[in-house]
């Protein structure tokens, strides 16, 4: 298998996956969106809370705040060497004390590990008006979307077919490019070609309108274009090489089950 990237930056990546079949193009999408793990606030401790809003509104608010993650500094509570107590190797507090009148940010959180910050500095948590207070400790740990999306490195997952176009003596009619809702086909020399095949949405519109059958799709090609955007809890690299290492690690988990079962 082999990947190829298109365009990337901090949040968004696009890249075609070639010489790989449908199962494990689902299974690293799926990898991606609910097993790569992250930090997010598991519970809250209210000590103060004179707002507007009740303190299971603010709980979750808080909750879906994204934190910055480093993976290799935290374990899973389930695998910690405190057995899920909570321990600084397996969760991090953050804490909140301010009075009104004021909007709280959650660039207001004060960590007690500089590296474990929210993503961003300007999400809304609620509206302080005068004399209104909010005392607040959030305990956060390492999760997976499995359990709640909050826990997701990535929004937006998705991938589809890059096919294979061939075009048979073609007439020059230019049907095929006036249906055609993605643009991929272009006039050369009188004949139309599939100049940008990896937009193709497999609608077969051009397969219908084309007076001569012309045009084959094939769908069985092996490449896949993926298009991700992540929340911003890790670099996109590091979301998708996670998510192929639990992948590696539950294939040979597999086979020594297959291999106990087999003697």
């Amino acid at each position: 298998m082999k990947v190829e990237f298109i365009d990337e930056d901090d949040l968004k990546v696009r890249f075609i996956l070639t010489e790989a079949n449908p199962a494990f193009a689902n299974s690293w999408r799926r990898a991606m969106k609910s097993l790569v793990p992250t930090m997010a606030v598991d519970y809250v401790d209210i000590y103060m809370n004179t707002s507007l809003l009740y303190d299971e509104i603010i709980a979750h608010r808080i909750g879906l705040v994204p934190l910055k993650t480093d993976l290799e500094r935290f374990n899973m509570q389930d695998k910690c060497v405190c057995g899920g107590e909570g321990c600084p190797s397996c969760q991090v507090s953050l804490r909140l004390n301010v009075e009104g009148p004021k909007m709280v940010y959650s660039g207001d959180f004060v960590s007690d590990d500089p590296e474990t910050t929210p993503v961003y500095n300007n999400i809304p948590v609620v509206q302080l008006y005068e004399g209104q207070q909010l005392m607040i400790e959030a305990i956060a740990r390492l999760g997976t979307g499995r359990e709640h999306s909050k826990f997701q490195p990535v929004s937006v997952c998705a991938y589809r077919i890059v096919p294979e176009i061939v075009v048979e003596d073609c007439d020059g009619c230019e049907k095929c490019i006036e249906v055609c809702p993605r643009n991929v086909f272009e006039m050369e020399n009188g004949k139309a070609i599939p100049a940008k095949v990896i937009e193709c949405s497999l609608c077969y519109e051009c397969v219908k309108e084309c007076p001569l059958d012309a045009i084959k799709i094939d769908e069985e090609t092996g490449k896949f274009l993926f298009m991700v955007e992540g929340i911003g809890q890790m670099p996109m690299r590091t979301v998708m090489r996670k998510a192929l290492d639990i992948l590696k690690e539950k294939a040979e988990e597999m086979n020594k089950i297959i291999e106990e079962v087999s003697l």
